[in-house]
């Protein structure tokens, strides 16, 4: 079998330094946003392919119109897929024209 790359995205932490001098609720156990940390907590022991999207007010942080999405809003949870990704944004951008 001949493989031109291998791309192994594990045992990594999100870049935090961006977020230290705005108000940012985070999760100590996770290190993704407090709300969807706890919300993946509720549901936690599901089948990862049957999440949804959880919407806007989850994704919200105490600083106004500050967004984590994608891979790093999982923080060290590693339940995250490239479908909830795309479809956090989207649902901030909706949310964002109104």
């Amino acid at each position: 079998m001949r493989v031109d790359r291998i791309v192994a995205n594990v045992g990594y932490r999100p870049d935090l330094s961006l977020n230290r001098e705005i108000q940012v609720h985070q999760c100590y156990a996770s290190e993704g946003p407090m709300k969807l940390a706890a919300s993946l907590l509720a549901s936690a022991g599901g089948d990862c392919l049957a999440q949804a999207s959880v919407g806007v007010d989850i994704l919200k942080n105490p600083e106004p119109n500050y967004f984590i999405l994608g891979a790093k809003s999982y923080g060290r949870n590693s339940s995250f897929l490239l479908r909830l990704g795309i479809d956090q944004i989207q649902e901030v951008l909706r949310f964002l024209k109104t």
